[in-house]
Protein backbone atom coordinates (compact mmCIF):
# COMPACT_ATOMS: atom_id res chain seq x y z
CA UNK A 1 0.00 0.00 0.00
CA UNK A 2 1.16 3.29 -1.30
CA UNK A 3 1.24 5.18 2.36
CA UNK A 4 1.54 8.95 1.07
CA UNK A 5 -2.13 8.64 -0.39
CA UNK A 6 -3.42 8.98 3.16
CA UNK A 7 -3.11 5.42 4.54
CA UNK A 8 -7.04 4.96 3.23
CA UNK A 9 -7.92 6.80 5.59
CA UNK A 10 -11.19 8.70 3.04
CA UNK A 11 -12.74 4.64 3.70
CA UNK A 12 -13.51 5.18 7.17
CA UNK A 13 -17.11 6.29 7.07
CA UNK A 14 -18.27 5.77 11.07
CA UNK A 15 -21.19 3.51 9.79
CA UNK A 16 -19.53 0.68 7.78
CA UNK A 17 -16.39 1.29 7.63
CA UNK A 18 -14.49 1.75 10.81
CA UNK A 19 -11.11 0.48 11.12
CA UNK A 20 -8.44 -0.46 9.09
CA UNK A 21 -4.86 -2.32 10.46
CA UNK A 22 -1.27 -1.94 9.55
CA UNK A 23 1.85 -3.57 10.97
CA UNK A 24 4.60 -0.93 10.59
CA UNK A 25 8.00 -2.13 11.82
CA UNK A 26 7.38 -3.59 15.73
CA UNK A 27 3.64 -1.56 15.90
CA UNK A 28 0.31 -3.35 14.80
CA UNK A 29 -1.40 -0.63 14.46
CA UNK A 30 -4.91 0.80 14.26
CA UNK A 31 -6.99 3.35 12.59
CA UNK A 32 -10.66 4.06 13.76
CA UNK A 33 -13.70 5.82 13.21
CA UNK A 34 -14.26 8.26 10.58
CA UNK A 35 -15.62 10.13 8.48
CA UNK A 36 -14.66 13.24 10.66
CA UNK A 37 -12.55 12.05 13.60
CA UNK A 38 -10.43 9.32 14.67
CA UNK A 39 -8.52 7.08 17.02
CA UNK A 40 -4.66 5.79 16.42
CA UNK A 41 -3.61 3.09 18.70
CA UNK A 42 -0.72 0.78 18.57
CA UNK A 43 0.59 -2.34 20.66
CA UNK A 44 4.38 -3.72 19.90
CA UNK A 45 5.57 -6.99 21.77
CA UNK A 46 2.96 -9.17 21.86
CA UNK A 47 0.69 -6.52 23.61
CA UNK A 48 3.19 -5.91 26.34
CA UNK A 49 3.77 -2.29 25.38
CA UNK A 50 0.32 0.65 23.98
CA UNK A 51 0.35 3.40 22.33
CA UNK A 52 -2.30 6.20 22.07
CA UNK A 53 -2.27 9.03 20.53
CA UNK A 54 -3.86 12.23 21.64
CA UNK A 55 -5.23 15.21 20.24
CA UNK A 56 -2.81 18.54 20.59
CA UNK A 57 -5.95 20.71 20.49
CA UNK A 58 -6.27 22.91 23.58
CA UNK A 59 -10.31 23.57 22.87
CA UNK A 60 -11.58 20.22 24.50
CA UNK A 61 -12.86 19.70 27.70
CA UNK A 62 -11.00 16.92 29.20
CA UNK A 63 -14.26 15.30 30.62
CA UNK A 64 -16.21 14.89 27.80
CA UNK A 65 -16.72 12.34 25.35
CA UNK A 66 -17.32 11.76 21.77
CA UNK A 67 -18.79 8.66 20.80
CA UNK A 68 -16.96 6.90 17.50
CA UNK A 69 -17.57 3.56 15.95
CA UNK A 70 -14.52 1.18 15.59
CA UNK A 71 -14.66 -2.05 14.44
CA UNK A 72 -18.45 -1.76 14.23
CA UNK A 73 -18.78 -0.65 17.90
CA UNK A 74 -19.90 2.40 18.94
CA UNK A 75 -17.95 3.93 22.02
CA UNK A 76 -17.58 6.90 24.16
CA UNK A 77 -13.55 8.32 23.88
CA UNK A 78 -12.45 10.95 25.70
CA UNK A 79 -12.27 13.97 23.73
CA UNK A 80 -8.28 13.55 24.35
CA UNK A 81 -8.27 9.85 21.93
CA UNK A 82 -9.97 11.65 19.11
CA UNK A 83 -8.27 12.73 16.17
CA UNK A 84 -8.61 15.09 13.60
CA UNK A 85 -7.77 13.55 9.83
CA UNK A 86 -4.37 15.48 9.87
CA UNK A 87 -3.89 14.48 13.43
CA UNK A 88 -4.26 10.87 12.60
CA UNK A 89 -2.43 10.78 9.72
CA UNK A 90 0.58 12.37 11.63
CA UNK A 91 0.12 9.94 13.81
CA UNK A 92 0.80 7.57 11.53
CA UNK A 93 3.16 8.67 10.14
CA UNK A 94 4.96 8.83 13.37
CA UNK A 95 4.38 5.25 13.94
CA UNK A 96 5.85 4.39 10.48
CA UNK A 97 8.94 5.96 11.63
CA UNK A 98 9.44 4.64 14.76
CA UNK A 99 9.41 8.45 16.14
CA UNK A 100 6.70 8.01 19.02
CA UNK A 101 7.63 11.30 21.59
CA UNK A 102 6.13 14.58 22.23
CA UNK A 103 3.41 15.30 23.77
CA UNK A 104 1.03 13.27 21.29
CA UNK A 105 1.82 9.79 22.58
CA UNK A 106 0.58 8.34 25.69
CA UNK A 107 2.89 5.36 26.01
CA UNK A 108 1.89 2.39 28.19
CA UNK A 109 5.11 0.19 28.70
Amino acid sequence: MNHSHGWNIDALDGREHTLLTFSLGEWDAMIGGGPDLFVVTASAGGGSRIANARTLREDIDDEETVDLTVGGQGIDYPWEYALTREEALAAMTDLATGELSGERWELIP
